[in-house]
């Protein structure tokens, strides 16, 4: 067919595949596109719908190959394209090809428009993912002699630790409750490898994150029905990620929310208020290591963080007459609340 022809074909078939989208037919698109004349534009619709099938079957290799192949076929019209490098990117991060699969997303966020507001988070939210990654795979952890001194002062300050689950050369040990404090304390060890320069020429600085449990909290680390653990290990994971500056009010936000139980997409990390200072500190190598507590938030506690100090989010706490030692998931939410009487 003549180029006019081809235009008018090409785009009465796109009109056939957002159908197809629209009512979730994916592998009637792989069908249509791969019994149709295909460009540029329609190999990669047919890319896409490889890659979207893929994460769809247990068994997604044969399909990322097909991908492969046809990405081959049009390697040097997508040299410079950034929709064809994303998805050479998507793929090698499938393949677990991580640091391949960086160098395809910086390509391809170097020629993406920010007109093409999707395509565009697409990119730089699989290259902050990519990034986050290999950050955590560099992470060491503590060494030997480190963990000890640290567990020594988490033994003489907030009690006997029992181990609860080990991650990303990080450790997580719980402190049962006591007369003094009558909560499950979660304790990491090992974050604190993550050495800091400290502000204005002050003194090196690290974070070990502890997390105060009710004490009747039913530990089943192995289910995702624990949800505190797991918010605990994604921020931790987050922590070791971040290359900002961690220390008191350091706050994190995750969209999608860190369980569809609850509404909590926040997290702050505040002093531990129910300990003395010099208990939530200590020199480790000539860096102040600092314990501090992690504080979740709910949607409009996160953006009166971003607007607000700590301290003033902290006094909204108090004013309200809302506890956070120890951290209850049915609370109430600050911003969204009368003061009891």
């Amino acid at each position: 067919m003549d180029s006019k022809d081809f235009i008018e074909y090409k785009k009465d078939l796109l009109e056939k595949i957002d159908a197809l989208y629209q009512s979730q037919e994916l592998f009637k698109v792989i069908n249509l596109l791969e019994n149709s004349e295909l460009d540029f534009d329609l190999c990669n619709e047919l890319v896409r719908a490889y890659i979207n099938a893929a994460n769809k079957t247990s068994d997604p290799y044969s399909l990322f190959e097909k991908a492969n192949l046809l990405l081959d076929r049009f390697s040097l019209e997508g040299k410079d394209n950034p929709k064809h490098q994303f998805y050479r990117g998507y793929i090698l991060f499938k393949q677990g090809l991580i640091e391949d699969s960086k160098i395809r997303f910086e390509r391809a966020l170097k020629f993406a428009s920010v007109s093409d507001s999707k395509l565009f988070e697409q990119i730089t939210t699989m290259l902050s993912n990519v990034n986050a990654m290999i950050e955590r795979a560099a992470f060491k952890g503590q060494s030997e002699e480190h963990r000890k001194l640290i567990l020594e002062h988490v033994k003489k300050n907030f009690g006997e630790y029992q181990h609860l689950c080990s991650f990303d050369n990080v450790d997580i040990f719980r402190i049962p409750p006591t007369k003094e404090h009558d909560y499950n304390l979660l304790v990491s060890v090992g974050l604190s490898a993550k050495v800091m320069k400290g502000k204005n020429g002050s003194a090196d600085e690290c974070v070990e994150l502890c997390f105060a449990l009710p004490s009747d909290y039913k530990f089943n680390p192995d289910s995702k029905s624990n949800f505190e653990v797991f918010l605990m290990i994604e921020v931790i994971k987050h922590l070791i990620a971040t290359r900002d500056n961690i220390g008191f009010g350091y706050y994190l936000e995750k969209e999608s929310g860190f369980s569809s139980r609850t509404a909590f997409n926040g997290a702050m990390l505040v002093g531990m208020g129910d300990y003395e200072k010099e208990q939530q500190t200590m020199i480790l190598d000539g860096a102040e290591l600092s314990f501090l507590e992690l504080l979740p938030l709910r949607p409009m506690e996160l953006n009166f963080r971003k607007a607000h100090s700590a301290v003033e989010l902290l006094n909204l706490f108090k004013e309200k007459l809302v506890m956070i030692t120890p951290f209850i998931s049915t609370r109430d939410d600050v911003c969204n609340v009368v003061a009891k009487m």
